[in-house]
This record gives C-alpha cells, sequence and structure tokens, in this order.
C-alpha cells in the first residue's frame, strides 16, 4: 500500500467513526421528515464529501 491510500483509508475510518453514532442520534429528530432509505442515502452523500475533501486535504 502507498502512502495516499493509507491515507484515503484512514479518512474512511475516521468518518465512518463519528457519522455512525451521530446518524443514530439525529435520525429520530429528523424521521418524520425523511424515510430510512432517504436518511441513508443523504447520510452516504455527506459521508462521501467529507471523506473526499478530508483525503484531499491530506493527500
Amino acid at each position: 500500500m502507498d502512502r495516499s491510500m493509507v491515507s484515503k483509508l484512514i479518512c474512511v475510518l475516521l468518518i465512518a467513526a463519528v457519522l455512525m453514532p451521530v446518524g443514530r442520534w439525529i435520525y429520530p429528530h429528523i424521521s418524520d421528515a425523511l424515510s430510512g432509505t432517504q436518511f441513508e442515502a443523504l447520510e452516504a452523500v455527506v459521508g462521501a464529501s467529507l471523506g473526499f475533501g478530508l483525503s484531499s486535504f491530506f493527500g
């Protein structure tokens, strides 16, 4: 593995470690506005955006 792959993997783990607990905390508050699938899609888009931004900052 090269350095850029390791930095991307660390960014993915960091974003997942933050978004999973935050998502469980936020979902009950907005569940009447979004369905489970919509929330998961939104969470995936936010996570991917943050992950790519963070990996471009470090790598």
